[in-house]
């Protein structure tokens, strides 16, 4: 259990939003989730996707990520699916806001019946506790740490100073879990976009330099289409090229295939979404380009630039450059070890070989 990889290689890992049910219709939540949602996957359609998952490059996925919504609110069907992922040989995790853990019995008894989830994601902020008192979240981790389950806590915030955030790190840190919490910065879209002048962010004139990891690990929607990651990017349609495609019209194995080459993914990856700033830069659109950026926020880069239709023209224009495609698979050789892409374009040794010479930090 202690070996269980918490960050794993591009396309190993497959997300799935299984419901947009939930206990809570938090401010700041991205898909809108609530107990007002109807929308879940069907049963037969996510064992499809999964044995689809399964199956892609002989077993090249192996973690099997549960989002929603809140998936315990569908625990029949969260059952399900945990039970056939296991006996697809799947590592499995859920994501959860733990309503369900109102006491450590509450917790053991459910947690128990499902011994195939090994690790779980707990969300708790100041927009969870308005509904979800802290003590469920101390009962969630005191279970898992009984039964031996891998955890972390997220924990957004809009302001990284501010006190009630302070306060839940804090309360979190007294309790030995300081090194358990993952945070992260909410977005101004989704049911958050009302609530833009509510929020406290730090803007900064240029964008935070930062690669992205959550971008190797796709995720699927109950109605099919799948994102390169779970963020801002939901709300918008589907004409960017995070959005890989939709499992009711093309096979998983066709959208992972497409998504081994797609330069923008894979730019983000490596560098970060800043070096698609640099690059408009030098295509002459800085003044197109966002006058600011929510700082630390990497995900605000994306959405900004994936929702400007000149910028993101421009964008899809430059990754038609055959040298630019062979250079960002080269440094996925580089940098990342991945030879997928490389292989999937024929870059051959000689190829290899021009491009070693020049710099891997040479601006694109």
């Amino acid at each position: 259990m202690d070996n269980l990889p918490i960050e794993l290689p591009f396309l190993s890992n497959f997300g799935l939003l299984l419901t947009y049910k939930c206990t809570a219709a938090c401010p700041h939540c991205v898909v809108e989730a609530g107990p007002h949602r109807k929308e879940e996957v069907r049963l037969d359609q996510v064992t499809s996707w999964i044995e689809q998952a399964r199956n892609y490059r002989d077993g090249h996925m192996v973690g099997l990520a549960l989002t929603g919504g809140e998936p315990f609110y569908i625990i029949d069907k969260l059952t399900q699916v945990v039970e056939f992922g296991q006996q697809h040989g799947f590592l499995i995790s859920v994501v959860t806001n733990a309503y369900w853990a109102a006491t450590e019995e509450a917790a053991l008894s459910v947690l128990s019946k499902l011994p195939a989830i090994q690790m779980i994601s707990i969300s708790t902020d100041i927009y969870h506790l308005k509904t979800i008192p802290f003590q469920n979240v101390v009962n969630l981790i005191r279970t898992c740490r009984k039964l031996g389950r891998l955890y972390n806590i997220a924990v957004c915030t809009d302001d990284e100073e501010n006190p009630q955030y302070r306060s839940i790190v804090d309360d979190l840190s007294a309790l030995g879990e300081g090194d358990k919490i993952r945070p992260a910065i909410t977005f101004p879209v989704g049911r958050a976009q009302n609530l833009v002048s509510k929020f406290h962010y730090r803007y900064s004139p240029e964008p935070p330099v930062s690669a992205c990891t959550m971008a190797s690990s796709p995720i699927a929607f109950p109605d099919g289409k799948i994102l390169a990651c779970i963020g801002p990017l939901v709300t918008l349609p589907p004409t960017h090229p995070l959005y890989l495609g939709n499992l009711n019209q093309e096979s998983l194995a066709e959208i992972m295939d497409r998504a081994e080459i797609n330069p923008i993914l894979h730019m983000i990856r490596i560098w970060g979404p800043y070096k698609l700033v640099s690059m408009l830069k030098e295509m002459g659109l800085g003044d197109y380009l966002p006058q600011e950026y929510v700082s630390t926020c990497i995900c605000d880069i994306c959405y900004k630039l994936m929702s400007d239709e000149v910028l993101l023209a421009a964008l899809n224009e430059r990754m038609q450059d055959k040298k630019l495609r062979q250079f960002v698979a080269y440094a996925r050789l580089y940098y990342l070890k991945e030879t997928m892409m490389a292989q999937m374009l024929h870059l051959d040794d000689e190829s290899i070989r021009l491009q070693e010479q020049e710099e891997a930090e040479v601006a694109i």
